[in-house]
């Protein structure tokens, strides 16, 4: 059962979430939390921390109940001094953003969409599930995202913070009972079609989350990255 706060009618849940390298073992964790307000949205605290890049994130991040971007906060540590810290703001078609980055200085961005963003990834491993609250799934088949922006292009966050767009597809694959270390589970599958959508090549990613709430439960990205995210703590 969801935990609530008492007179407030929020609930609340939080986790654990560490990255095993195929090759180099514990690469990195992630701890976050959520609270859900009555209305139906929802903010994330993150805090993660990636070891073999001496980097580590603090993200804060809300969405309304059908999971559109509503604001978010990033700061960014790399190599134990700060590298960069951004305020974003989502209004419809519009997106701002004040930031700051250590090589390029203040950021002012502002930009006008032709119709509502569909997901913003500020990139905690816990946001990058909330995408898959923008799948339809009664069209069902491969659905790419054509209004989508990160924070950042590398895979791990550390640049920006800025507003870039990025084109991606989301496939679902199907329910079914996953093991992880924080339990037996069941869940939703996709998978993420990122040919084409980054600098650098990115392989597929293998994606699973408890439905409903798109609670992380597992990632899976192969390739350069041969990485496994796995959730190892859940409290409801």
């Amino acid at each position: 059962m969801s935990s609530r706060s008492q007179g407030q009618g929020r609930r609340h849940y939080a986790g654990v979430i560490e990255a095993i390298g195929d090759e180099v073992g514990l690469r990195g964790t992630e701890r976050f939390s959520v609270s859900v307000a009555p209305d139906g949205s929802r903010t994330l605290h993150a805090t993660c921390e990636i070891f073999d890049r001496a980097l580590s994130k603090d993200i804060v991040y809300s969405v309304d109940r059908n999971f559109r971007p509503i604001d978010s906060y990033i700061r960014l540590i790399k190599d134990g001094s700060l590298q960069g810290t951004g305020w974003y703001r989502f209004n419809g078609t519009e997106i701002e953003l004040q930031s700051w980055n250590r090589d390029l200085g203040r950021i002012d961005q502002r930009i006008s969409l032709p119709s509502p963003i569909e997901t913003f990834g500020p990139h905690p491993l816990s946001c990058d599930i909330w995408h898959l609250a923008a799948y339809d799934h009664k069209k069902g088949g491969v659905q790419m995202m054509e209004r989508s922006y990160l924070s950042s292009l590398e895979h791990d966050g550390s640049g920006g913070p800025m507003i870039l767009p990025i084109r991606f597809g989301i496939e679902y694959r199907g329910r079914e009972t996953i093991t992880v270390r924080a339990g037996t589970f069941e869940v939703d599958s996709y998978l993420f079609h990122l040919a084409g959508a980054l600098p650098k090549e990115h392989p597929p990613e293998e994606l699973w989350c408890l439905p409903d709430d798109f609670i992380f439960v597992k990632i899976r990205v192969g390739g350069y990255l041969a990485t496994t995210y796995e959730l190892v703590e859940l409290s409801m």
